[in-house]
C-alpha cells in the first residue's frame, strides 16, 4: 500500500457487517468515487473489550469480517491489532496514524463512532480535525429497522433470545457460524438421521439451546437443515454442541468445512423418555423445517 494514496476511509469495528455497516460502507464507495480515491476501510483485528480486560462474543471472525467487507467494495483494509498502547492514543495522535497511511480526502464514520483515550473523540472530534488537517468527515446516520437503531450488540442480544429471523432482517443474510465437522457418538445415524457436529470458535455468540430450521453449505452445496443447539440430554451429552442433520444428504464429511445458517427456531431442547421419542420428534423437525420455504 502507498503512502500517500488518496482515499476515504471508514471508520468501526464492523463486528458482522449488519446493514447498518452495509450502509456506511457503501456510503465510502460512493465517496470515494466523488473524491476520485481509493476506498479503504481501518479496523481491528481484535475486539477492543479484548484489551481493556474484557470480552464480547463475535457475530463474525475476522476473516469472515474481512471478506465481506471487501464485498462491499472496499479496495484497501487495514485491518491492525488493538493493544493497550492503542487505547490511549489521543483522538488527535489516532488520526495522525491514518494520516501516514493515506493521503485522507475524507473520513467516514457512524452517528455513534467513538475513538481514541477513553473513547473520548466522536464525530464531532473528528470534524474539528478535519478543517485543521483539510480533509472531509461524513457522518453516517443510524440505520432503523422496527423503530431503533440496528447495531452489532442488538444483534448479538436478538441472536441470544434465538430470533434468528430478526437477526437476518438485521445482518441483511442468515447468521451464520463455522467449523470442521467432526466425530461424535453417531447416534443420529443409528436412528436414521444422520448429524454433522461441529465445534464454532468459542468466542462466536451462540443462540439459546433448541431446535433450529437452518442452511447447511458444504462442498459448494446448499441443503435445508435442522441444527440442534445443546447438549442432547437424552443420550445424555455431557458438553454443548451445534450438530445438524442435512436433509436428504448423507455423504461422509467428516473434516469438512461447514457453514450453518440460522432460519428460524422450530423448539427448545427437550430430554425424551426414549430414543424413539426423539427420533419421533425428529422427524416432525425435519417437517417444519423443509416445509417453509
Amino acid at each position: 500500500m502507498e503512502r500517500n494514496t488518496p482515499a476515504v476511509v471508514a471508520l468501526g469495528m464492523f463486528d458482522g457487517v449488519h446493514i447498518g455497516h452495509k450502509a456506511l460502507l457503501r456510503r465510502t464507495v460512493e465517496e470515494a468515487k466523488r473524491f476520485r480515491a481509493v476506498p479503504a476501510a481501518y479496523t481491528f483485528s481484535n475486539h477492543p473489550m479484548e484489551a481493556l480486560g474484557g470480552s464480547v462474543r463475535l457475530l463474525t471472525g475476522m476473516r469472515e469480517r474481512n471478506a465481506l467487507i471487501r464485498s462491499l467494495g472496499i479496495e484497501e483494509l487495514v485491518s491492525e491489532p488493538f493493544t493497550k498502547q492503542t487505547a490511549v492514543l489521543s483522538p488527535e495522535a489516532f488520526v495522525e496514524e491514518l494520516l501516514t497511511r493515506w493521503d485522507v480526502r475524507a473520513l467516514v464514520a457512524g452517528y455513534n463512532y467513538t475513538f481514541g483515550d477513553g473513547g473520548r473523540g466522536t464525530p464531532e472530534t473528528l470534524r474539528q480535525i478535519g478543517e485543521e488537517k483539510g480533509f472531509c468527515v461524513v457522518v453516517v446516520p443510524p440505520v432503523m429497522l422496527g423503530g431503533a437503531p440496528v447495531s452489532s450488540t442488538r444483534v448479538r442480544e436478538t441472536i441470544e433470545r434465538g430470533e434468528m429471523q430478526l437477526a437476518a432482517e438485521l445482518l441483511g443474510r442468515p447468521y451464520l457460524l463455522s467449523g470442521r465437522v467432526v466425530q461424535n457418538k453417531r447416534i443420529g445415524r443409528r436412528i436414521g438421521f444422520p448429524t454433522a457436529n461441529i465445534e464454532p470458535d468459542e468466542t462466536r455468540v451462540l443462540p439459546p439451546d433448541g431446535v433450529y430450521a437452518s442452511y447447511a453449505y458444504v462442498q459448494g452445496a446448499a441443503y435445508r437443515a435442522v441444527t440442534n443447539v445443546g447438549v442432547n440430554p437424552t443420550v445424555h451429552g455431557e458438553k454443548r454442541s451445534v450438530e445438524t442433520h442435512l436433509i436428504g444428504f448423507d455423504a461422509d464429511i467428516y473434516g469438512a468445512e461447514l457453514q450453518i445458517g440460522f432460519r428460524f427456531r422450530i423448539r427448545d431442547e427437550i430430554t425424551f423418555d426414549s430414543v424413539d421419542a426423539l427420533k419421533a420428534q425428529i422427524e416432525r423437525d425435519v417437517a417444519a423445517a423443509d416445509e417453509r420455504r
